[in-house]
């Protein structure tokens, strides 16, 4: 038997008040106290809504705090797990091994397993827990914030700004895999070489793709296939990447392997089964107790023409399968697109298209015909929508103009960014090369700003609405804009079409930890309306979009410091002995 311990000098939780043991609780709940007594007669005394509700309302007060006081021990617990799993991986890693103990965790999950049946617990339900209790421990612990946070106090001056806007993280890593697929010599640049991309180049290079990388651009020399058989290939974190390499493979016959990092191991791959026969393939995992990766792909076998995809299928996957259609021998044709799905296999037939393959999309399929994809040395890259959308309505909080270098691409949702922030007072000038949004009126009062319908621009939308003081925001009120409406005080109605800001509030207090960056950007604008926010991770921001900081902090000129050059040695000096 294996055990694990916190040393002495480990931080000891504080023990509950008193030393009293926990509760423990009737699993029949509570007994109620006898029927009511009838009088005289017979009858039964008349019921006092008023008391009644009061009872009800004490009897759920009482339960929360129960079962609340039940969650604390759970996730105390569970912090406790995750630190000793996280030392025993630490010690394992200093010794040049796996981070999990194999014999361990099989212990562990005995155990566990044992425990649950005794228990009379769900066994797929539970088989499911101890997987995730085990991501808790793999993932990286957020530490408590002890700092005075990021906080966003912009200058409320009319902006004269340029910038060269970030190009579409998934069209670039689109360009790649399919360069990288046929062989084909580009460069791609401007690019953001973050996680994503820079992960699917590390990836492509590990199937015998030619590829190099710098800050500004991706190279691929082509003249080299890509190479599944006998590989196993690190796909990062982005379920997209992972999809795309799979879905290349799927036109190569034999074995490969696929790993990833954590966030990955919980992927359901077994969903992916339902397509992949068709495809003459099949997915399998490796490690019992993760239903994602690490998994093993095996193809080769006779391969449909036409295949349905079920519902629920990730929206990726579908985006990914339409871009590497071209590879299958027969091509494709996908039908059964969700609304979801059918957005994305959009950006793959735009991708096609631009490389000369025939791709068609119909209202709920796509097909994509076999061929050889040709490519521009230095193919154009459009904007990205949701970053450049927040830039272009930058003047709408502050007034002046903005000058973004880049193509604008096409689409639904390109396409709202720029008849919205018309419609609530920007001129907006496409070129061919660039975008200018210059303010060029006064917001309409209470307008109904429909960008909330996409959650990508949901940050741009609530920055809007903050500004107009009043105004209707259309689509889902997500838990992240409710969450910041209530911390400015700001008050609002959640309706059947949305959700109602009304005047009011605009205050702020304390630190926030953003969900994901661009939420974080969403936040720098509307900070032009309520200032003083506070973030926590502003760091994320860097990661994803290196220059956002450096050019928000330069407004409202935009013009950002230069990168620091690094100095070279001087080896041209000689040293001259003298007799």
């Amino acid at each position: 038997m294996i055990k694990i311990r916190k040393d002495d000098d480990a931080p000891r939780r504080p023990e509950r008040d008193g030393g009293r043991p926990p509760r423990k609780f009737d699993k029949r709940g509570p007994r109620s106290g006898g029927r009511p007594k009838r009088d005289f007669f017979g009858n039964l005394p008349e019921r006092n809504e008023d008391e009644e509700e009061d009872r009800a309302a004490k009897v759920a007060g009482r339960r929360l705090n129960d079962i609340s006081e039940l969650d604390n021990q759970v996730l105390d617990l569970l912090e406790k797990r995750s630190y000793l799993i996280r030392k025993e991986g630490a010690w394992r890693k200093s010794r040049q091994k796996s981070l999990v103990d194999p014999k361990l965790e099989k212990l562990m999950r005995a155990a566990f397993d044992k425990k649950a049946g005794e228990l009379g617990l769900d066994a797929k339900l539970a088989k499911q827990l101890f997987t995730l209790l085990n991501q808790f421990s793999l993932a990286d612990a957020r530490e408590k914030f002890t700092g005075e946070g990021y906080k966003l106090a912009p200058r409320v001056e009319a902006v004269g700004a340029s910038i060269a806007g970030p190009r579409s993280f998934r069209v670039t890593r689109m360009m790649l895999a399919t360069a990288a697929a046929a062989g084909l010599p580009v460069v791609l640049s401007p690019v953001t070489m973050n996680a994503p991309n820079k992960d699917l180049a590390k990836a492509l290079k590990q199937a015998g793709a030619p590829i190099s990388w710098d800050d500004q651009e991706i190279r691929s020399q082509g003249g080299e296939l890509l190479r599944f058989e006998g590989n196993m290939i690190f796909v990062g974190e982005d379920p997209f990447n992972f999809y795309l390499l799979l879905c290349l493979a799927l036109g190569h016959a034999g074995r490969c392997k696929f790993t990833g990092k954590p966030a990955l191991q919980l992927l359901d791959v077994a969903a992916l089964n339902k397509v992949l026969p068709s495809l003459g393939a099949r997915l399998v995992a490796m490690n019992p107790n993760n239903p994602g990766l690490p998994a093993r792909l095996e193809c080769g076998g006779v391969m449909d023409e036409e295949i349905t995809l079920p519902g629920g299928m990730d929206p990726d996957f579908a985006g990914a399968l339409t871009l590497a259609a071209w590879s299958f021998a027969g091509g494709l044709t996908i039908k059964g697109l969700s609304g979801a799905a059918r957005t994305r296999a959009a950006e793959s037939v735009a991708v096609l298209t631009a490389c000369g393959i025939e791709a068609s999309l119909d209202k709920d399929a796509v097909r994509v015909k076999s061929a050889v994809p040709a490519m521009e040395a230095r193919p154009a890259l459009p904007l990205s929508v949701r970053l450049n959308a927040l830039l272009m309505g930058l003047p709408l909080l502050s007034g002046g103009s903005i000058n973004i270098e880049g193509t604008w691409p096409r689409g639904e949702a390109a396409d709202r960014v720029v008849a919205e922030l018309r419609n609530l007072g920007l001129k907006i000038d496409v070129a061919t090369e660039n975008v200018i949004a210059t303010k060029a009126g006064e917001m309409p009062e209470n307008p109904v700003i429909s960008l909330a319908e996409f959650p990508e621009l949901r940050p741009l939308a609530l920055a809007a609405a903050l500004k107009a003081g009043a105004a209707t925001l259309k689509g889902e009120a997500d838990e992240t804009l409710t969450e910041l409406l209530d911390r400015m005080g700001v008050p609002y109605e959640v309706t059947e079409d949305g959700l109602e800001v009304k005047p009011g509030g605009r205050t702020w207090d304390g630190t926030w930890f953003s969900p994901e960056p661009a939420w974080s950007m969403g936040c720098a604008l509307a900070a032009y309306a309520v200032p003083g926010i506070v973030l926590e991770n502003h760091g994320e921001v860097t990661a994803t979009w290196p220059e956002f900081w450096n050019f928000y902090n330069s407004l409202p000129t935009g013009k950002m410091k230069p990168k620091p050059v690094p100095e070279k040695k001087d080896d041209s000096r000689r040293r001259i002995k003298i007799r």
